[in-house]
């Protein structure tokens, strides 16, 4: 079984939410990578955020985990993290990554109305839409648009 960190990155007011070119057209997810021999958790949500979009994270912390058979056995860590909003401008591995964007909380309340419906059509720009229910991501995204919600 194959450790890897799945990761929602916030500034505090927005999240970011990327994909891959492997991903549906039009879905959008949180960073995710495996951990590296010897890396703790939290070494890898920092090295995957760095490497993946070039932020650095301020502060992270535990939510869930859940097993992925696919495409091989894999255990998935979901973790939120916090960068400093006046440093969140994003530099993209373009090997890893096809696009990452901020999104305010009402375009991600939006996406978790969507069915995903995933289309050639699909305008990935205008009308994007998040990973299913039983994905973990999914989970790390509700949360966060909770913890936006409450007072």
């Amino acid at each position: 079984m194959s450790p890897v960190v799945i990761t929602l990155v916030s500034d505090g007011s927005r999240c970011l939410l990327v994909r891959q070119a492997s991903f549906p057209k039009g879905m959008y997810s949180a960073l995710a990578g495996f951990c590296d021999m010897g890396e703790s958790l939290e070494e890898t949500v920092q090295r995957e955020v760095a490497e993946e979009v070039g932020l650095e994270v301020k502060s992270l912390w535990y939510s869930a985990s859940q097993h992925w058979p696919f495409p091989n056995s894999i255990l998935m860590i979901a973790c939120h993290a916090l960068v400093h909003p006046l440093q969140s401008k994003c530099t993209i591995n373009t090997q890893e990554l096809e696009s990452a964007k901020w999104f305010s909380h009402e375009e991600v309340v939006m996406a978790l109305q969507r069915e995903p419906k995933p289309s050639k059509e699909m305008d990935d720009s205008t009308s994007f839409w998040v990973p299913p229910k039983q994905a973990i991501a999914r989970r790390l995204i509700q949360e966060w648009v909770k913890q936006k919600t409450s007072p």
